[in-house]
């Protein structure tokens, strides 16, 4: 099922501009769930003296979650995440230890990071052609993050098949997106006919 729903998601990103935005903006919005997560400790858990709060929790099944579909791709994105993870302590000493500011510097970080790759990734590099308020709805529907959670996998995973990674895999998945894509153009040209009879009426 997985594949399937990868290889839909990935119709509505096949734009280049798109793709680099939505691969370099996951890593912003990563990032941001991990500082609204670091300010809370696992009831006082530790390992080798080393406190584990609830960024290492998320990253540790971000990994569980994105490697029951392919360890690869797991171990790629998890690590570009955990990249972010050293800046959280700084971040949280700036703010003077402050939770309420971390949440706050957490949820800024991940509209402006969304609101670039709807308006900008979608709006104009693919001309409109956008899954997001799906997206939202379902997980809201749901009650489940781990739809948004794999949103950054797909776009991982995807240039590791472009890069020539698991190309059976890849081919799977693509015969999906391409299926799928032309349709969505089609009806993405439908409606700006409408749009632009509806204006020549007008005049």
């Amino acid at each position: 099922q997985w594949r399937r729903r990868m290889g839909v998601h990935l119709a509505f990103h096949r734009n280049p501009t798109n793709i680099a935005i939505h691969a370099l903006l996951s890593i912003l919005n990563a990032w941001a769930i991990l500082l609204i997560a670091y300010p809370f400790g696992l009831f006082g858990l530790s390992v080798m003296n080393v406190p584990i709060d609830m960024a290492i929790i998320t990253l540790i099944g971000m990994f569980i979650v994105y490697a029951s579909m392919d360890l690869g791709g797991a171990v790629i994105t998890t690590a570009l995440f955990s990249a972010t993870y050293p800046l959280c302590q700084p971040t949280f000493e700036l703010l003077n230890e402050s939770t309420s500011l971390m949440l706050l510097l957490g949820i800024v970080l991940t509209v402006l990071a969304l609101a670039v790759q709807v308006f900008i990734g979608h709006g104009i590099a693919e001309k409109g052609i956008d899954d997001a308020i799906e997206n939202f709805a379902e997980t809201l529907e749901t009650k489940n993050p781990t739809y948004i959670a794999l949103l950054p996998f797909y776009t991982y995973l995807d240039l590791m098949f472009m890069a020539g990674y698991r190309p059976q895999q890849a081919k799977i998945i693509d015969d999906i997106t391409s299926e799928l894509r032309p349709k969505l153009e089609a009806e993405l040209a439908a409606e700006e006919s409408k749009t632009n009879a509806r204006m020549e009426v007008k005049k």
